[in-house]
């Protein structure tokens, strides 16, 4: 006797099959029987607008537009008359589909609709019972001016506010152009909805040239549920604090600022200073530039965070110096992962020196006037944090790194002796640097100790 199989435990199944992203795995699913397609084709069709769709491959393109059709299909019978009123021609869209697929939907990349066809958003949004994943990203040409509009269109919809009342991840990378003005219009109406969500666990902005004063205070109304935070090219020069104090971000563990200005504003640090629970913080500044470079707000973030901190990534311009380097080391004692560009040989030595007793993944670049490789290898064997399995070094100065085997050896008799033969060194070159090589000597070395030697 056949043995049945239920409901739920089926769907675990087939959604763990269309997790890995190979969705024509599902297709045969459908043809075994009725309890099988019902449960298939809500897994199937929840992905339609949910997945990278890739421009340059017409014809894979052309197939998942199709499914526009069956869009049709579900609208109503007002809806499709005032279509076919405007000279649409929906035979290919009988009426009455089988099933409800617009209420399937649940994970939205925008820019998937405005390639299939934008004048049908209205109707797939407003059939839809939630997002959770909204994106906003672009790559404009002419054809594409009327994006902004769409926005919008979809933003006032009546039903919107139910839509996005399950919204936990929102992505919008927008950059300044004059074409695409109507797009900062937009994004304010969906500040609104942020706003007024409390529940968005996972930001992602680009923000050039937009009101970052807002854009602060809507995140900040998320502090509660916020755990991944990730902003761009954003000026925050005129961000004022409130009356009201900011709070506690509860649940923000992931931090990634990249090239923002305004950060050094006094204001700042207020915000600063709420980041308790932090466990992940990247900072990148790599411009040619000095205004803006926030010291005095990354050191904030380092105090406040403290030892909840397990991975810290801060990637400055070559003429910028992290003057605060103390901090970390007082401070961020339980760090797991850490990277530092341009360092200076002693301030190597000395994370090595800290006591960093669970440090696993060390990435640095250092170099410089009077910098000697075999030097820095020798004084780096004497006090190699135990823990340690990942060295990841950035070559700034690639014609000041080359060590000699004995120093290499040295530096790997040291490291062999502080756990093991699982050990791993990662060399950065620049992109224009001549080849990075090895001696005979050296790979001989790195056979004898075991150690997994890669040159990026």
């Amino acid at each position: 006797m056949a043995t049945k199989i239920s409901t739920e435990i089926l769907t675990i199944i087939l959604r763990n099959v269309q997790s890995s992203r190979l969705t024509q795995d599902l297709y045969p699913s459908l043809l075994v029987n009725r309890i099988w397609c019902k449960v298939t084709i809500p897994l199937l069709w929840e992905l339609t607008f949910g997945k990278k769709c890739y421009k340059d491959d017409k014809r894979k393109l052309k197939k998942k537009a199709l499914c526009i059709r069956t869009y049709i299909s579900c609208m109503d019978t007002q809806a499709r008359t005032l279509l076919t009123q405007n000279g649409f021609n929906l035979s290919s869209s009988p009426p009455q589909a089988i099933f409800d697929y617009p209420s399937f939907t649940h994970k939205f990349i925008i820019k998937n609709l405005v390639y299939f066809i934008s004048i049908y958003s209205q109707q797939i949004i407003d059939r839809c019972t939630f997002l959770e994943y909204f994106k906003l990203h672009e790559k404009f040409s002419k054809k594409n001016r009327n994006y902004g509009d769409l926005i919008t269109t979809i933003l006032d919809l009546p039903g919107a506010p139910k839509v996005f009342k399950k919204l936990e991840s929102f992505t919008a990378i927008i950059r300044n152009n004059e074409q695409i003005r109507p797009l900062y219009e937009s994004l304010a109406l969906i500040l609104k909805f942020i706003n007024v969500q409390k529940r968005l666990e996972n930001i992602t902005i680009y923000a050039s040239n937009l009101d970052c004063n807002s854009l602060l205070w809507a995140i900040i109304s998320q502090k509660e549920t916020l755990k991944s935070l990730y902003l761009m090219s954003a000026n925050f020069s005129h961000f004022k604090e409130k009356s009201s104090p900011i709070g506690q971000f509860t649940s923000l563990q992931k931090l990634y600022i990249e090239n923002c200005d305004g950060l050094d504003n006094s204001d700042c640090l207020f915000l600063a200073s709420s980041f308790t629970q932090l466990n992940s913080f990247h900072y990148f500044h790599t411009r040619n530039q000095f205004n803006g470079y926030a010291q005095e707000f990354i050191i904030k973030i380092l105090e406040t965070a403290s030892t909840n901190l397990r991975n810290i990534c801060l990637v400055l311009h070559r003429k910028i110096t992290f003057g605060k380097f103390s901090t970390i080391m007082n401070y961020c004692t339980k760090i797991v992962e850490l990277a530092l560009y341009n360092l200076n040989p002693e301030q190597v030595i000395a994370i090595f020196n800290n006591n960093f007793n669970e440090l696993r993944k060390f990435s640095f670049g250092c170099g410089g006037d009077g910098f000697d490789a075999n030097e820095l290898l020798c004084k780096m064997a004497e006090n190699i944090p135990k823990s340690l399995e990942t060295i990841k070094i950035i070559m700034f100065y690639e014609n000041q790194w080359i060590f000699s085997a004995d120093s290499l050896r040295k530096f790997f008799e040291g490291w062999h002796h502080k756990g093991g033969r699982n050990k791993r060194i990662i060399v950065k070159r620049p992109k224009k640097a001549r080849l990075f090589t090895l001696s005979d000597e050296n790979i001989k070395v790195i056979e004898e100790y075991g150690v997994q030697f890669d040159i990026e």
